[in-house]
Formats: structure tokens, sequence, C-alpha cells
């Protein structure tokens, strides 16, 4: 129920999408089944029976010639074609669900005329946000216990979830990614900037934050292809240790960190962040894009293993992708694609204040938080460009679904993280204890650095 309370959580007000989908698809079953209940107990044995079969065809009806009802889309024919005559019979000249033009995209019924990212880019003309019968299946089923539930969260449905998405293949991520193999934000000093070296701002402002000085040691739990600990051990000289489920992920680590000279300096891990001994501590620890995966469940267990491997006077620095709070229903339809198709278990993606309650709960002090969600969308811009210059190469390998799935992940990820619908904050900390040495942040050189102010000279 960890995700109910979440969605409560996420509104503004009780009309938020989030809170209107939690009563349509969990407090409306409830009630009916309670007055159901209750005519039962009074002898209404056929009212009983009767009410839940005239409530299932009247919402029947309202959904199909009232919530779905023809809305016309004058200029749909100038972004997308119709492949499928079934799909053009139902659709054509009308408004279509996102969620519904997505899985039309994923089954090969509809082209896109020119570039993906452009024809979303004027989604406006041609889709709504409703909520279909598809996506509230999949929603239903992440409330209760069952295989296609996003939500396990052992060490055995998280190993799973991992392999089934990170050991693809090392060349599937480089066709996207680039040299830099960072699956995370990057921090762009101007938007003129390279990938790379718009990934290597962002290693330095993780570091920096960190204040890591030579022979400290890193723990980076989630370290993908280990870009991060190679970083902190070529330009800062710490002792490195990366952590990722990732067998392919932390092949690469080993072999690129021994081509780098640095494996003296780097260590690689290939377990889970429950399996890595408390007794070990580190001077400094960052998870760059990985808590959302730990599961709402499991938070306070990821953050307590934490607060137990820093050192009293270490920091943590933990970069997450998150939510807008009071979303719209634009924004949940791309957070529904996300945990549907994309990352199934990253349902630790939330609002920025639910980061912040989760950290202080968990006995660590915030010592500055950045959002750099502006910094994502021209991040995966970027991830998008390249993605479709190797695209030909990725279909002969890995298919048609894949890549036409790669290519609305991108594309619609672009704009969500342009807009707002989604974000991407960093977020510092320390243990909140009265002995920690709070002076360092009053220190000169970095009491004068702020986040996002203009400094001369």
């Amino acid at each position: 129920m960890e995700k109910v309370s979440l969605a409560w959580a996420m509104c503004n007000n009780v009309f938020d999408p989030p809170g209107v989908l939690v009563s349509v698809l969990l407090l409306a079953p409830i009630s009916t089944a309670v007055l159901c209940l209750a005519l039962l107990a009074k002898g209404q044995a056929t009212l009983a029976l009767a009410l839940p079969v005239l409530l299932a065809g009247a919402t029947w009806v309202w959904f199909q010639f009232v919530y779905m009802a023809h809305e016309p889309a004058s200029k749909q024919e100038e972004y997308i074609e119709f492949k499928d005559l079934n799909a053009a019979k139902t659709w054509q000249g009308r408004r279509i669900p996102i969620s519904t033009l997505c899985e039309l995209y994923l089954e090969d019924q509809i082209v896109f005329k020119g570039d993906v990212l452009e024809a979303l880019r004027n989604r406006h003309e041609f889709v709504n946000y409703k909520l279909t019968l598809s996506v509230a299946r999949f929603l239903i089923l992440q409330i209760f216990p069952n295989h296609e539930n996003s939500s396990q969260k052992d060490l055995s449905s998280t190993k799973n979830e991992i392999v089934k998405h990170y050991d693809r293949g090392n060349d599937w991520f480089a066709s996207f990614l680039g040299p830099s193999m960072v699956y995370t934000s990057a921090v762009f000093h101007g938007v003129q900037q390279t990938l790379e070296i718009a990934q290597d701002n962002k290693m330095s402002l993780i570091c920096d934050k960190l204040q890591l000085k030579e022979d400290e040691t890193l723990l980076d739990i989630g370290c993908g292809w280990g870009s991060l600990t190679r970083h902190a051990a070529k330009h800062y000289n710490a002792k490195a240790v990366g952590v990722t489920l990732s067998a392919e992920g932390a092949k690469f680590c080993i072999d690129a960190a021994k081509q780098a000279k640095l494996d003296k300096k780097v260590e690689v891990m290939c377990m889970d962040y429950r399996e890595i001994g408390t007794e070990c501590k580190f001077d400094k620890i960052s998870s760059i894009e990985m808590a959302e995966h730990v599961g709402l469940k499991n938070f306070q267990l990821y953050l307590g293993n934490i607060r137990r491997m820093l050192t009293d006077d270490g920091m943590f620095l933990m970069q997450v992708a998150g939510l807008r709070q009071g979303s719209d229903w634009e924004d949940v339809a791309w957070g529904l694609f996300m945990s549907r198709y994309i990352f199934p278990g990253a349902d630790a993606s939330t609002p920025l204040n639910w980061y912040i309650e989760q950290l202080e709960r968990a006995g660590f002090e915030v010592h500055s938080v950045e959002t750099i969600g502006r910094h994502y969308s021209h991040t995966i811009h970027r991830w998008y460009d390249n993605f479709q210059k190797n695209r030909k190469e990725m279909e002969a390998k890995y298919g048609g679904y894949l890549c036409r799935l790669w290519d609305f992940f991108l594309a619609w990820s672009v704009i969500a993280a342009g807009q707002g619908s989604a974000s991407c904050y960093q977020i510092l900390a320390h243990k909140n204890t009265k002995s920690f040495p709070r002076d360092i942040f009053c220190e000169e050189g970095i009491a004068k650095t702020s986040v996002g102010v203009s400094r001369k000279g």
C-alpha cells in the first residue's frame, strides 16, 4: 500500500490526478463492497447482488460514450500515418490517448511522419491524456501481490529487474550514452557543450560537493559502468568502490579501470546494496539515480545502511530523478509509461519533499539541494540524437520493438524533463549529530559557492 500512500502525498488537493486514480480504482470498489455487505446483513441479498452489476454497467457506459467520446484532431495526419486498418478505423481523425499512441507505435501499427521528438513536441494537436483500460489494468495490478507487481523488492526480484534492463548488452547502452557511458543527468556549463564534457562537469560537481580529498574512500552505490569511480580516482586521487548488480556493467568497470591504469584505486563489487558489509566504513558515499530503484518499502533500510557505512564526519550525495508535486494528467501519463515500460521497479521516484523527509527520518541533516531537471532534458536530448545515429545497427541486432520503445522513451523524456513533469535533484547530506564539523561549510572557497548564483571574476 506504499504506492497508495505516495499517490495521496503527491496531491495538493483531492482533485489532483493521483488522488482521483486512488479514489476511482481503489476506494470506489471498496466502498461498493462494504455497501453490498451491509445490504446482505440486512437481508437484502437481491439488491446486494444487483448493485455491483448496475454500477459496473453504468461505469462502462459512461467510460465508452462520455469519457472516451470522439474528440476531433484535425492535424493528426501531419504527424502520424496508420499502417493497421483496424487502428485507423478506431483512431483516424480523433485524439488518441498518449498511452494508446505508444502501444500503436510499439506494435508497428502507426509510423511518425519524420522525427519522433518533433512529433511529440506537437502532441497537443493529436493526443489526450485519458486513462485507458490497459493502463487501469496495470495500475490495479500494482496494488496487490502478483508477478506483474513492480513493488516486489526481495533480493531475487531486484536482481531480475536489474538484469532485464542493464544486461541487454553494453553496445546497446553505448549507442545512446556515448563514450562516457553515464546513464544519469549531466550538468551543462552552457548548452553548447558536448555530452562528454557535461558528464565530466557532473562528476566533478559531485566530488566537489562531497569535498572529496586525496586517499579518502568513496562508495558509489549503483555505479553503472563505473565512470564516477574512475573520475574520482583519476582526478581526486581517491580510493573508489563501485557497487552494481549488473554483471555486464561490472565487467565493463573492471576492464575500463585496468585500461586507465586505475585498478589499484578502483574496486568493483557485483552485489545488491543490502549485501555490502555494514562493518565497512567510507568517508564519502554517492548514489546517483539508483535510490529510485530500491522501492518505497525499502527506502529506510537503504538509507539506514548508508548511514551505518558512513564515517561520522562523512558526507552522502544522492542524485534522484523525481516527479512534480501536484502532477497533472500529462505528468501522470509519463510517470506510468516509465513505470510500465522502462523502469518497472523504480517506484521511489517521487516529489522532492518525500526524499527530504526520508533522509531526516533516517538521521541525516540535509545541507543542500540543487535541481538539475533542465540539465536532464539536454542530457536526454543528446542521448536521443546519439540513438538516432546508431538506430539502424541497433534494430538489426535488437529488433524493431525495442528500438521503437527507445524512440518513444527518449523523445518523451526530453519533453518531460524540460517542462518539469519530471526533474532531477542533487541532495547533499551528512549525519545529523551535534559533533558533525559544520564549519567545513563556512570555509573560504566553500561558503561563497552557492547553487545557481552568478559570480564575477
